[in-house]
């Protein structure tokens, strides 16, 4: 901002503020028809764009802190690197993000996080990412409702123990599949693949691993 030198002239009116005849905050939060409230583009967005910051107001912890884990519970965490990201949510951001199983948006974990547009977002439109959530003997835990034609019907991809009874656990961090679940974790590929989000399958290694070293008859809690 540039600061004005010198006085006034004598008798001379007093600047008015100008007001600005747009608002410069890119998106806006409201109700959403998919759930709760959503973020919607007040604005054109283009692939690579930063749309918002994940949690504008947020706190770290590491991730192996039992209040992390709880914090999980509220499914809007974010892990990044050792540390979970959780939000202060009395201050709107990414965070409110709707999942779709055609997302035209994604997560980014690294730093404070953030949303990046992956492909053209239209004013008025709601912005949207695919969560990835992988769960463990809970097939039917998030229904979706995003409404796109590729809809999966349920956000999270489960792992159930008979599942992980066709992994074997090497070195301790790699796993190596039989052909039954090498054809699942395919076809979930294929369908990250269709729409950008190929990565979500090293979370689903992941999880896979910790469910074979978890102790007998514990549950795997993911973030």
């Amino acid at each position: 901002m540039t600061r004005a030198s010198g006085r006034a002239g004598k008798g001379a009116a007093p600047k008015r503020p100008v007001r600005t005849m747009f608002s410069l905050v890119p998106v806006e939060f409201r109700d959403s028809a998919i759930a709760g409230r959503g973020v919607f583009a007040r604005r054109r967005f283009r692939p690579g764009e930063v749309v918002v910051a994940y949690a504008p107001k947020q706190r770290k912890l590491d991730a192996r802190d039992p209040a992390a884990i709880e914090a999980a519970e509220s499914k809007v965490t974010l892990l990044s690197g050792r540390d979970v990201i959780i939000p202060d949510t009395t201050v709107p951001g990414g965070w409110l993000c709707n999942h779709s199983c055609n997302p035209n948006a994604a997560l980014f974990a690294s730093g404070e996080g953030r949303i990046q547009c992956t492909r053209d977002i239209a004013p008025g439109e709601e912005v949207t990412i695919f969560y990835g959530w992988v769960t463990h003997n809970e097939p039917e835990r998030d229904a979706c409702r995003c409404g796109q034609a590729a809809c999966r019907g349920f956000i999270n991809f489960d792992i159930s123990d008979e599942d992980a009874a066709h992994a074997t656990v090497v070195d301790g961090h790699r796993v190596e599949l039989d052909d039954f679940l090498r054809r699942r974790f395919a076809e979930y590929g294929r369908f990250l693949t269709s729409i950008g989000q190929e990565q979500a399958l090293e979370v689903v290694a992941a999880t896979l691993v910790r469910i074979k070293l978890r102790p007998p008859g514990s549950i795997v809690c993911g973030y």
